[in-house]
């Protein structure tokens, strides 16, 4: 195992993660599903060429339940952003996917074997500055931008056509004092914190989801000397198997999804090749994620992993796509990157560094 291989993981990983949404950003990708059905694509095609990287080592079904349960996670990705902004979103989602991931391998959850850093005073004050750090990202107020595509009353804005029913000015009445009107707006206001509330919820299941995928995995490698003994050691060689669980789990979804719309489904043809480009972010990532626990282990790369892509996603959110705006936001966001990021160096030197 190499400290330095996998630090560099972290970082390749970090770092795609918390771009793989710039691409399909612009583009409404409406429900969500043929958005990530698009992603799966890409993933199962990452996940192809390791297997040939690798010498074709074999097929796992047991790491396709790692791949379900982020996709059946993801699905919820799209409609969260929608509601939270990307930034947002992500990091609310990461730090439930820290805590997860973190004491899966910290405990050995799941039948898997608890693997503690060699500096354990040095994790937790870690892990408790990245926490910090999600809990100071959450007081941000972001303007999430909904893409092309006119939303209703349900997203928290006023359908189009009742715009088109206000009441003009000079008509001698304000609309401020048009009753209906005023109902209207308290309607709108009360649905926009009713589903900025629901996607909070959405994120921590996501974020619990993500945590387990590599469950799975781990399982099969701690339990080699018992029930899988002619299973390989090494990460890389179940990621065929994880993203093939990701491809049918898409593709069951969206075929669900397809069938309740009655053979309407609300797909954006704009959404295809950004899609495509997101799903090969997230593929490398994942697979760099592989490499970076073998290398290390999962107490020590999920803090990074999953907390240091919202200091990235919050960086293209100021400067691309201008959802985080104002002198309150922007020095909250300094703190918080600041303690984030030396938490992450705290936990990446726990590994091996001892008093």
């Amino acid at each position: 195992m190499s400290l330095s291989l996998g630090l560099a993981a972290c970082g390749i990983s970090a770092g795609l993660f918390g771009s793989m949404f710039v691409p399909v950003r612009k583009y409404d990708a409406g429900d969500g599903f043929f958005a990530q059905w698009v992603m799966s694509t890409a993933i199962l095609f990452v996940g192809f060429l390791v297997h040939v990287y690798r010498g074709f080592p074999g097929f796992y079904p047991l790491a396709m339940v790692g791949g379900a349960c982020w996709t059946i996670g993801n699905a919820c990705a799209i409609p969260i952003i929608n509601r939270l902004g990307m930034a947002m979103g992500i990091l609310i989602w990461n730090t439930a996917n820290c805590l997860t991931g973190w004491a899966s391998g910290r405990f050995g959850l799941f039948g898997t074997t608890a693997r503690p850093p060699a500096n354990q005073p040095l994790n937790y004050a870690g892990l408790a500055c990245v926490i910090i750090g999600g809990i100071l990202f959450s007081r941000l107020q972001s303007k999430p931008s909904n893409g092309g595509r006119k939303r209703s009353i349900e997203m928290g804005d006023i359908p189009e056509k009742e715009a088109l029913n206000e009441t003009p000015k000079g008509s001698g009445e304000s609309e401020d004092e048009d009753p209906e009107v005023v109902v209207k707006q308290e309607t709108t206001i009360a649905a926009g914190k009713k589903d900025r509330i629901i996607a909070f919820i959405l994120s921590l299941i996501s974020g619990v989801l993500y945590g387990v995928t590599f469950a799975p995995v781990n399982y099969m490698i701690d339990q080699r000397d018992t029930k899988f003994p002619t299973y390989p050691t090494a990460g890389l060689d179940y990621v065929f198997s994880h993203y093939f669980g990701i491809f049918l789990t898409s593709t069951a979804l969206f075929l669900g999804y397809c069938i309740y719309k009655r053979n309407d489904p609300w797909i954006n043809p704009q959404i295809a090749l950004p899609g495509y480009v997101s799903g090969l972010f997230w593929g490398i990532a994942q697979s760099s994620f592989f490499v970076a626990n073998d290398n290390l282990s999962q107490t020590v790369t999920f803090p990074i992993i999953t907390m240091l892509p919202g200091c990235i996603a919050s960086a293209w959110s100021i400067l691309y796509f201008r959802e985080i705006t104002g002198q309150r936001n922007f020095t909250i966001l300094a703190v918080a990157m600041t303690i984030t990021l030396f938490g992450a160096a705290m936990v990446g030197l726990s590994k091996s560094f001892t008093f």
